[in-house]
């Protein structure tokens, strides 16, 4: 029996239909994962001691909530430039805080770069005085890398510098050492600065209906590669003869 172009084209627009039905069957199940997922609550905050020393990578601290007390070192503060909060051009404050000796965890103090808020980038001013000793709570975040462009030429403003990077290598250089590898961003803000938004809440997703839409997406790729099977199969003429296999 000769092959029969008729039947291929069928064997063709069966397995299409069948692999665009477990496609979306596979998508219809990842949705549903996301849909029903658990919101994550974040980690209760923690003493700064126990997720991250000074001076060392900050690997899994990252996003935690901690709590840490200190003073606000006598340096100036750093205002960063060109960042968007709430859809709005912002300016970071950033100070040094030296966290106490005991706080630590190493028995020494160390310097913590914290977000103290946020403005608007039209109307940037300084920090505020306020109490030296303070606790501040909030979430770890990671650092960022040095530029060679970094630096601004914003107005002056007494007891600050301008910068577009949050770096502790550069900030080392000019704040009281060892730093720490994170950044703190604080829940609180001050009188004249907005608290950074808290990041958002976590999702898990709904592990079963990931595992239905694999299994529709395997089925999809069972049925394309019968198709292209029996579609070979068909093709094949019956009165050739078939290669002896070595």
């Amino acid at each position: 029996m000769t092959p029969s172009p008729l039947a291929r084209v069928g064997i063709a627009a069966l397995t299409v239909a069948l692999v665009a039905v477990c496609v979306v069957l596979g998508m219809w199940q990842w949705s549903r994962a996301e849909a029903t997922g658990v919101t994550v609550a974040p980690e209760p905050s923690v003493p700064i001691a126990d997720v991250l020393a000074p001076a060392t990578p900050a690997g899994l601290a990252i996003s935690r909530q901690v709590s840490v007390s200190g003073t606000w070192a006598d340096v100036d503060a750093v205002l960063v430039s060109g960042r968007e909060v709430e859809g709005e051009e912002a300016v970071l404050l950033v100070r040094a805080l030296v966290v106490d000796a005991d706080a630590t965890g190493t028995g020494q103090s160390a310097t913590l770069p914290v977000i103290v808020g946020w403005r608007h980038a039209s109307s940037p001013v300084g920090p505020d005085p306020g109490p030296g000793q303070v606790v501040v709570t909030g979430y770890l975040r990671a650092a960022e890398e040095a530029t060679p462009a970094s630096g601004h030429d914003g107005q002056a403003i007494p007891g600050t510098v301008w910068n577009d990077t949050i770096s502790p290598s550069e900030l080392a250089q000019v704040w009281p050492s060892p730093l720490y590898s994170a950044v703190l961003s604080s829940y609180e803000g001050s009188a004249s600065w907005d608290p950074l938004p808290p990041p958002p809440p976590e999702r898990e997703l709904n592990i079963r209906s990931v595992m239905y839409a694999l299994e529709w997406w395997v089925f999809g790729a069972f049925a394309l590669f019968v198709g292209a099977r029996a579609m070979r199969d068909n093709g094949r003429d019956p009165s050739q003869p078939q290669e002896a296999t070595q």
